[in-house]
């Protein structure tokens, strides 16, 4: 049968998942950083998983850490047949060029932190 699809070898599809899985925790873990300052307007515990979300973005944008999720995902990725992220990793590879534009990403860390801070400031006079 010439006309039946390529069926994936074995064992690929749960380093699949977790690639997958690896890609919405972090999708989820950057909502938290930025916006986790206006989700606690509303549901003030989630300050405390804003504020070490925070603190490891700011600190990987101020030295070059090497996040453990970009390379869960990247190796999960590679043993489930994929290829590797960017060579500059989830940031780029999902949101530049994506959500904002490519010309924009050397002002992106000083848009983030002004969402940051206006979520501050609204906390501030909330509590």
């Amino acid at each position: 049968m010439t006309d039946s699809p390529t069926l994936t070898p074995t064992g690929v599809l749960p380093h699949r998942v977790l690639a997958v899985a690896a890609m919405a925790t972090h999708v989820a873990f950057t909502v938290v950083a930025v916006l986790g300052g206006y989700l606690a307007w509303f549901v003030p515990w989630v300050l405390w998983l804003h504020l070490p979300a925070l603190a490891w973005g700011l600190a990987g944008q101020v030295r070059d850490l090497p996040c453990p999720l970009t390379t869960l995902e990247n190796s999960a990725r590679v043993r489930g047949g994929w290829s590797r992220l960017s060579e500059t990793g989830f940031i780029d590879h999902y949101y530049t060029g994506v959500l904002y534009p490519q010309a924009w990403k050397p002002w992106m860390p000083f848009v983030v932190l002004g969402i940051v801070l206006v979520s501050w400031i609204g906390l501030l006079f909330r509590f």
